[in-house]
């Protein structure tokens, strides 16, 4: 059975009205929730501001504390030193690798740059400098290179610095592997012609011998020894070297050279003194040869009665002498080659020991001593 026209009017009239009656309802409720509610209070409102303005705060202070961490990484990871000191002259900062070079600790930050500096005047007098192009400072036997930074006055002044002593000494090392490979291509070549000269002189040198001439052959024969001698020692420069590198004890090295020097008549009448331990990568036969010729130079150097002494320790030694020691610029020219110190010498005793150590990474260096002589230093 159809439903008739006056229910589905009844209907369509109730829906709209129930729709209608419950939407007052929810308004009556809102409205008096509204009216029941009580007035925010002023000490709320306001502890509410304070709380969200402590936040933002707070949360600008992270973001700038993190940016101040990334930027202090970042100059503790440059690989030279930076010193900062401000218009009050304290020491601002130091970077990690500064304070490693200058072997201070973090808590000379915000002391007197004065007082922190003392000890490093190239530093203080980097300060008083002009920014501008750096330049090289000799200090504590090293080398650096210091540059004074372009930086507001209001900041105060920014010095860089690093140590370039071991870059030199490989530069230096390398400038002398190409001049002795060039002295030693000219020098295999006059090696090779004195040599068959020597030879002829020789046999004509017995020749006399044999028909009488006794003793003019024999000066003769002297004199083709020392210039055979000579030749050889041309011929060692010039030959190439591939050393064979091992961890050997220097101080064995050192007592087996002694060893050799104490059979020759140079040492004659010279204690040689042998002191400490240590080792370094070597090549044996190499070392053996530098030292012996280092040992000759010192025992020629020292007067009879006198001591040459070696002393030992890691990664390097020292020959001491006591003779009459050596100028800076007679000590730099006596290692060049066919440079000789002594009437007679060849030139070439030095320069060797010099090329022989270079080819095993370590350097030779020559220096007068307080107390009188010559200091052979050799350090790997």
């Amino acid at each position: 059975m159809q439903p008739s026209l006056h229910t589905l009017a009844s209907l369509a009239l109730a829906v709209p009205l129930a729709a209608l009656l419950f939407g007052l309802v929810v308004a009556v409720v809102r409205w008096t929730r509204l009216r029941h509610r009580s007035p925010e209070d002023p000490g709320s409102v306001l502890l509410g501001a304070v709380s969200t303005s402590l936040r933002e705060r707070g949360e600008l202070a992270a973001s700038l504390g993190e940016l101040r961490t990334v930027q202090e990484r970042v100059v503790d990871a440059l690989p030279f030193g930076l010193l900062w000191v401000d218009q009050r002259h304290r020491v601002a900062a130091l970077n990690r690798h500064g304070q490693a070079l200058l072997g201070v600790r973090p808590g000379v930050v915000g002391l007197e740059a004065a007082f922190v500096l003392e000890p490093f005047p190239w530093l203080l007098e980097a300060l008083g400098r002009e920014p501008g192009p750096p330049w090289l400072s000799a200090a504590g036997g090293r080398r650096w290179r210091v540059r004074r930074l372009e930086a507001p006055d209001r900041i105060g002044a920014l010095v860089e610095f690093e140590d370039v002593t071991e870059a030199e000494l490989e530069a230096r090392r390398v400038q002398l592997r190409d001049r002795f490979a060039e002295l030693g291509e000219m020098t295999a070549g006059v090696a090779h012609q004195l040599k068959n000269g020597l030879a002829v002189l020789k046999g004509h040198a017995q020749l006399l011998r044999r028909q009488g001439h006794g003793e003019a052959a024999e000066a003769l024969l002297a004199e083709t020894e020392d210039l055979d001698r000579l030749v050889q020692r041309f011929l060692q420069w010039a030959r190439p070297l591939e050393p064979a590198l091992q961890t050997l004890r220097l101080e064995e090295a050192a007592a087996q050279a002694i060893g050799e020097l104490k059979r020759r008549p140079v040492s004659q009448g010279r204690q040689l003194l042998l002191e400490g331990h240590g080792q370094a990568q070597a090549d044996a036969q190499l070392l053996h040869q530098a030292l012996v010729n280092l040992l000759e130079n010192a025992c020629e150097a020292t007067p009879l009665g006198g001591t040459v002494r070696v002393r030992v320790k890691d990664d390097g030694l020292e020959i001491l002498d006591e003779g009459p020691g050596l100028g800076e610029d007679t000590a730099v020219r006596m290692l060049r080659p066919f440079e000789s110190g002594r009437p007679g010498g060849t030139g070439l005793g030095l320069p060797l020991a010099l090329k022989w150590l270079n080819v095993q990474g370590a350097d030779l260096a020559l220096e007068p001593r307080r107390e009188g002589g010559t200091r052979a230093s050799v350090r790997w």
